[in-house]
């Protein structure tokens, strides 16, 4: 499925829980699925007046921000909520991740490990700081939202980025090591001999 229409449908779902601006939406992303799923300003306006035009949300406020300018709120529509409901009963679409990471580091020989390991530390490091900032988030909605009947899809998803994160930092911390026994028993690529004049 094109990701324009797979947009649509993360914008219907923030939508039911309720109604929201472009730069709410956004939000609300980033607070919530951000950890799986990012949508751009670029993506997110379009669609939401498309989707006003095909009658899945509606208008349902304006409202004037602090600067002064006028922010449309969306609500979802009950067209909208079907179609969202369609969706989520459909079989996921499988797809191959791009990992830039992983790329580099299958062609890391051609440059030698050094370089290897400071892509692979830059990313232990980013792990990190989004494992503590999951983990945040996983106590907020575990804490303020309980009780809530939608609380145990939220901690799937947010555990399954717990785990994915920490398998992430395992797996660092075996390609440092490797890495580190390349660098003290590979030869200096050609390139790695020209920086060191």
């Amino acid at each position: 499925m094109a990701r324009e229409n797979t947009c649509q449908f993360a914008i219907l779902g923030m939508l039911c829980r309720e109604p929201m601006s472009g730069y709410g939406l956004r939000q609300a992303i980033a607070r919530t699925v951000g950890h799986f799923w990012q949508e751009s300003y670029g993506n997110l306006y379009p669609a939401l007046e498309r989707m006003e035009a095909e009658g899945l949300a509606a208008l349902d406020r304006e409202e004037r921000s602090p600067g002064g300018r006028v922010r449309k709120v969306y609500r979802v529509t009950a067209k909208g909520r079907r179609v969202l409901a369609e969706w989520l009963r459909r079989p996921v679409v499988p797809h191959v991740e791009r990992n830039e990471l992983l790329l580099k580091l299958f062609f890391g020989a051609q440059v030698g490990p050094k370089s290897s390991l400071a892509h692979v530390e830059r990313s232990r490091a980013e792990a990190v700081g989004l494992l503590a900032a999951l983990r945040l988030i996983d106590e907020d909605v575990r804490g303020a939202r309980k009780g809530h009947p939608e609380l145990p899809y939220w901690h799937l998803s947010v555990r399954a980025g717990l785990l994915g994160l920490e398998a992430h930092l395992r797996w660092c911390d075996e390609a440092r090591e490797a890495l580190q026994r390349l660098a003290h028993t590979a030869r200096p690529t050609t390139k790695e001999k020209r920086d060191e004049r």
